[in-house]
């Protein structure tokens, strides 16, 4: 698909543009991998951050946990509700699309997430940033690159929001011109 795509708007390339697509992608996935699997090994490793004397307030060894587990599991549920939704043939029942039902909790995951770790972030104390970087090194090192992820998705997830919400409207409360164009 990418060599069609770069070889129509490209064609002085004459699709080269894929293999590098490739080469970027599979590295994009394993510094993924590299990321998931440091963060199940910093929350493993530093099990006594949950109930060190900064955890009450600064939630880091939590915050990371729910960072890793959330998002993934989110991605299942949802293909089940997907897939029930399908079943039950709700867009023919209820007359417009609803995969957006689908595709909206995700972003407001990530607006939430993306709030909660700058929040956490910048209420951290002197004291538990010094401890952690002391004792959790690797913790609150996956801590501020999951916060400085999550703040970046929480943009993009608001622009999703944002979109999916003024589509949603426009197939409830039709304008006149889409209503016009239905009907002929």
């Amino acid at each position: 698909m990418i060599a069609d795509v770069s070889k129509d708007a490209l064609p002085e390339l004459g699709g080269q543009i894929a293999p590098y697509f490739a080469i970027v992608q599979i590295i994009f996935l394993m510094l993924f991998l590299a990321y998931f699997v440091l963060g199940v090994v910093s929350v493993a490793v530093d099990f006594e951050a949950m109930d060190c004397e900064c955890a009450e307030d600064s939630w880091v060894w939590l915050y990371v946990l729910l960072v890793l587990v959330i998002p993934t599991s989110m991605g299942v549920v949802m293909g089940f509700v997907k897939g029930a939704m399908a079943a039950a043939d709700l867009e023919a029942k209820l007359g417009f699309d609803t995969a957006i039902f689908t595709a909206l909790p995700p972003p407001l995951l990530y607006i939430t997430l993306g709030i909660l770790g700058i929040v956490l972030w910048a209420n951290m104390t002197e004291e538990c940033d010094d401890f952690y970087s002391d004792s959790h090194g690797l913790l609150l090192g996956i801590f501020h690159i999951q916060v400085i992820i999550m703040a970046i998705a929480s943009v993009f997830g608001l622009i999703s929001c944002w979109a999916m919400t003024m589509v949603l409207i426009k197939q409830v409360w039709p304008g006149e011109e889409d209503s016009s164009t239905k009907s002929a």
